[in-house]
């Protein structure tokens, strides 16, 4: 065995270089923004079928944190024996104390992105709800010129325009009154905020660690805000039933894949080498999954306003870099 793995240990070195020299490219970077994007826009048709199976949402939110956690969990484990780090972090100008804070507020966002949106569903219909959470693309934006003291730039401003307007048709709104919630609303936008600032966050914390490492840490803080959240206000009973309910863990699993394990690697991955106005640009890829999901497994009617909204959006994602003379424009300053 041991001959083994060290006949195969310079292939794994070889793999190893190579993703090293793939994560510094602008291409792969977007790239995995996109499909944790793609991620999450898968979610709303699993909780559908879940809700639709009579599984609440305080079991699908623990369900889906558990198992993210555990799916996190045995890919750090995988990658550290098959792939061990043979560089030296950079050291944190941090003490470890507050790097453990930093993460663990990370963690805390994530989670509650998912808290804030599962609700606002169950107060809003799902196309108001959706458009509200797509109000990230703007606050994303919003929260880099602030961070950085810096007005974005104008391809991102017209670009968040063009995903505006789409975001409007997307959801299925237009022609149609309806009565609005004010209390989803302000979870809506609240979905739509700690959206935006976790998608920062991702790009900023803990740079020097290992993307398998940083997400397991930020998973393990959301398990645990989660299960005291629910805890607090549901039921303290909802956390073993979100964990050894025979619909739960099947609900769980796929949840926990695409709505934690990968999605919070891949924005690991790509957000620290593109910008974060340019990620949440990319993120917003999710609502037209969202409804090709929607009508290919729920087999729900789109209308022809719902399609253009999807064409609106997916030329506000292509504008910035069809306007760049070069793809690595979307870099960070400081990565190039």
């Amino acid at each position: 065995m041991h001959n083994y793995y060290t006949a195969l240990h310079p292939l794994y070195l070889k793999i190893d270089m190579d993703m090293k020299k793939l994560s510094g490219s602008v291409v792969l970077c977007s790239v995995l923004v996109v499909l944790a994007a793609c991620c999450y826009g898968i979610l709303s048709t699993i909780v559908k079928i879940a809700l639709g199976n009579g599984v609440g949402i305080p079991v699908i939110l623990v369900g889906k944190f558990f198992y993210g956690w555990v799916i996190l969990l045995a890919l750090v484990i995988v990658v550290h024996f098959l792939f061990p780090r043979t560089d030296k972090p950079a050291k944190s100008t941090l003490p470890p104390w507050k790097r453990g804070v930093v993460l663990f507020f990370t963690g805390i966002v994530m989670c509650l992105v998912t808290v804030c949106y599962f609700y606002s569903v169950s107060y809003l219909p799902v196309s108001v709800a959706v458009i509200l959470l797509f109000q990230f693309s703007w606050m994303g934006v919003v929260i880099e010129a602030v961070a950085n003291r810096k007005m974005p730039s104008r391809n991102q401003l017209i670009a968040v325009l063009i995903i505006f307007v789409g975001t409007i048709f997307a959801g299925g709104t237009i022609g149609f009154g309806m009565d609005i919630n004010p209390f989803g609303v302000v979870l809506g936008l609240l979905a739509a905020f700690f959206y935006a600032l976790f998608v920062f966050l991702s790009g900023r914390v803990e740079p020097s660690m290992r993307p398998m490492n940083r997400s397991f840490f930020i998973a393990t803080a959301g398990f645990i805000f989660v299960c005291a959240l629910i805890a607090c206000i549901d039921s303290p009973a909802a956390i073993p039933a979100g964990i050894f309910g025979s619909d739960a863990i099947v609900y769980g699993i796929a949840l926990g894949l695409f709505g934690v394990a990968l999605p919070v690697l891949f924005l690991a991955i790509g957000a620290p080498r593109i910008s974060t106005g340019m990620a949440t640009i990319l993120n917003s890829i999710e609502l037209p999954v969202e409804v090709l999901a929607a009508a290919i497994v729920l087999v729900e009617a789109v209308s022809a306003w719902q399609w253009l909204g999807v064409l609106i959006i997916l030329a506000g994602i292509a504008f910035p870099h069809l306007m760049e003379k070069k793809i690595s424009s979307g870099l960070v300053e400081d990565a190039a």
